[in-house]
């Protein structure tokens, strides 16, 4: 009986012992579980890891719209700015932002006329249908827009914008004889600067070289030219008048005297050397009228002809003057004749008399 109690007593004991011993291991093991997955934090892969919950935040105070919209915060979309497709015409339309810097553009100068037919105001052998206007550039523009009234334009009218690397633009399909007016102003997007002052330009009677302008000038030069004095400038103005009238008439005008005559010859310079009316290549240089000796007198005087404008000493020039003559009849002096042609048909000669 002693026996069998103390047996009970020993079994009891081993299996607190033993829930003793299990209990602490099961806490070990925890403990053990709880380090591992603290470090493991640091290795993603490992499988142990677990999200932690984040900490809440205080909710931040929410302004009213119109306070955010003063400190920035609410954005405004900016309109897009349209282009037209292949006429260079951009819309300058204001974009619309939250902020925007007012930028204060210069005015564009136009840089002058070149009278003298380089190519540059009036491109070679389009001179009756075409200008070209220039510039000069202005620090800070985008774009610039080329205004124009005449002929077609009979109001003023946007014909084209160019980006900022341009300062000059060919203004093409125009009239011939015909005055064109041109302004220019410098652009960016939302806000477009002052024009320049007007230009007023014109389209020429007839279409030339190089080489033509100077047989023009040369044969002026030589036939009445060649004194430096006012009581010249008459015969030097109507002298260039008979040449551009004479090729005027016969190529533009087809004019029956003329065109014939004048067909068989492509442009002035071979009218001037080669058609015998005139004088040759060769037989002005012998002379010495070179284009290097022509006088500025005599190259306005051409180029008066040619656009119609009055550029030697407010003598008009006269489109009803179809030719000269020059008759020496003292050693000192000559008279000059030109021959206007009658409106009811025929010719008619005035004879001025000139001393040199």
């Amino acid at each position: 009986m002693v026996k069998e109690h103390s047996t009970g007593i020993i079994r009891r004991t081993m299996t607190a012992v033993m829930a003793a011993a299990i209990l602490a291991t099961c806490s070990a093991v925890s403990v053990f579980a709880d380090e591992y997955t603290q470090e493991g934090e640091y290795y993603p892969d490992n499988g142990y890891v677990t999200e932690q919950p984040a900490e809440e935040q205080p909710a931040e105070e929410q302004q009213p719209a119109e306070q955010q919209e003063n400190t920035g915060l609410v954005e405004t979309p900016a309109e897009d700015e349209t282009t037209k497709a292949d006429t260079g015409l951009i819309s300058d339309s204001p974009a619309v932002t939250d902020e925007k810097e007012e930028i204060d553009l210069p005015a564009v100068t136009l840089r002058g006329e070149i009278k003298f037919n380089n190519g540059n105001t009036h491109p070679w052998n389009y001179q009756t249908s075409r200008l070209r206007v220039r510039w000069n550039k202005v620090d800070g523009a985008a774009r610039y827009q080329i205004w124009c009234k005449g002929g077609k334009y009979t109001e003023w009218t946007k014909i084209k914008t160019l980006l900022s690397n341009h300062s000059y633009y060919t203004v093409k399909n125009l009239e011939r004889d015909t005055e064109y007016s041109f302004k220019v102003r410098a652009t960016v997007p939302g806000h477009c600067g002052p024009f320049s002052e007007v230009q007023t330009l014109k389209t020429a009677r007839m279409d030339f070289d190089e080489a033509g302008w100077q047989a023009m000038c040369r044969i002026v030069y030589h036939e009445v030219g060649g004194v430096n004095d006012p009581m010249w400038d008459e015969p030097i103005v109507h002298v260039a008048d008979c040449i551009v009238n004479q090729y005027e008439a016969a190529k533009y005008l087809n004019h029956p005297t003329w065109a014939p005559y004048y067909r068989r010859y492509s442009n002035i310079q071979s009218i001037i050397y080669q058609s015998g009316g005139f004088m040759s290549d060769w037989g002005l240089t012998r002379d010495g009228a070179t284009y290097d000796r022509t006088t500025t007198k005599v190259r306005n005087a051409v180029y008066g002809a040619v656009y119609d404008k009055i550029k030697v000493n407010k003598i008009a020039h006269d489109r009803n003057v179809f030719f000269w003559c020059n008759t020496y009849y003292r050693p000192t002096g000559y008279k000059v004749g030109y021959t206007y042609r009658i409106p009811w048909g025929g010719w008619f000669s005035i004879w001025r008399e000139y001393w040199g």
